[in-house]
């Protein structure tokens, strides 16, 4: 089965950095490292060869040394700044809300919660108390994530189903990812109990200097039911937007691509389709190929077409 391509460009740049760090390695170190087999390694590098700023001339590209290429180890000789990724605000708190949703899950590799340490710390110690926007959601994630890291108590204002907004003081355990939404797990001194938040509910959050004193729950999320399997087959371009789909099963030919995924939420499979309809073929069954024709009459109708 073809490789899904963010763990490879994850890998790719963690080889640069490695390198960077380390000097020059064998292959048989990188393949153990990053838990590939040693001709994945060669193939790797082979790849950062060809990559490097724009422009595309000699001087723009990663370089290796070639002979130590050919004894089988790696030692590059110019990384392009590669590792010299400097992020605005609001970037710097989106991959921090990603990252926090992706330690919290229990899927992310060992150095995530290392470059989740690494990027709150060096976006400084702002308290954010904004609301309403994406860009100030993932500014909550960020505070949330630092109380994590803290271990302190958080006070929120929350929104919850119902609609009902409550003022709650919070000790934040876990962000986790529940098809494909944020969710904190925490205790909540209000309800004297654990609660799963869903942050896109927080309306606002403020860390304090209290300590934390209750331990995380034994158990960490919930499933939420299957309701029915979706096989989507699309061109290869599209494939990104699949890729992070829980349980997800990709067969890849070079061109096609078919997707089958158990569904337990029928509107945001269908509304992570619609971004990406030019590249569909076929949506099974007929119950998600009419949510994503609805949606795409919605999107048309608040359009004025």
């Amino acid at each position: 089965m073809t490789e899904r391509s963010r763990p490879r460009v994850a890998r790719l740049l963690g080889i640069v950095a490695y390198l960077e760090d380390n000097g020059a390695t064998p292959f048989a170190e990188l393949a153990s490292h990053f838990g590939v087999t040693e001709e994945q390694i060669a193939r790797d590098i082979e790849q950062l060869w060809i990559v490097g700023r724009p422009g595309g001339f000699a001087n723009d590209l990663i370089d290796f040394d070639y002979d130590s290429f050919d004894a089988g180890i790696a030692v590059v000789t110019n990384t392009q700044g590669a590792r010299q990724i400097r992020l605005a605000p609001r970037e710097g708190v989106a991959l921090v809300a990603a990252l926090s949703a992706l330690v919290g899950s229990g899927t992310a590799p060992r150095v995530a919660q290392s470059a989740l340490d690494k990027v709150v710390a060096a976006l400084g110690e702002q308290t954010v108390t904004v609301v309403g926007t994406p860009d100030a959601r993932a500014e909550i994630a960020l505070t949330l994530a630092r109380a994590i890291q803290q271990q302190v108590v958080v006070e929120l204002d929350y929104v919850d189903a119902g609609d009902h907004r409550t003022a709650r003081a919070v000790e934040p355990h876990r962000i986790v990812t529940i098809d494909g939404a944020p969710y904190l797990e925490c205790w909540c001194r209000r309800a004297g109990d654990y609660r799963t938040l869903r942050v896109d509910r927080i309306v606002s959050a403020e860390v304090t200097d209290e300590d934390a004193v209750t331990p995380a729950s034994g158990s960490e999320g919930f499933t939420l039911a299957r309701e029915y399997d979706a096989t989507i087959r699309l061109r290869r371009g599209g494939r990104w937007a699949l890729e992070d789909i829980p349980g997800v099963t990709i067969e890849d030919d070079g061109e096609l691509v078919t997707a089958t995924a158990g569904v337990t939420n029928e509107s945001w499979l269908a509304g992570r389709l619609l971004g990406i309809a030019p590249a569909l073929i076929t949506v099974e069954p007929e119950q998600l190929r009419k949510e994503v024709a609805r949606q795409a009459k919605s999107v048309l109708a608040a359009h004025g077409e």
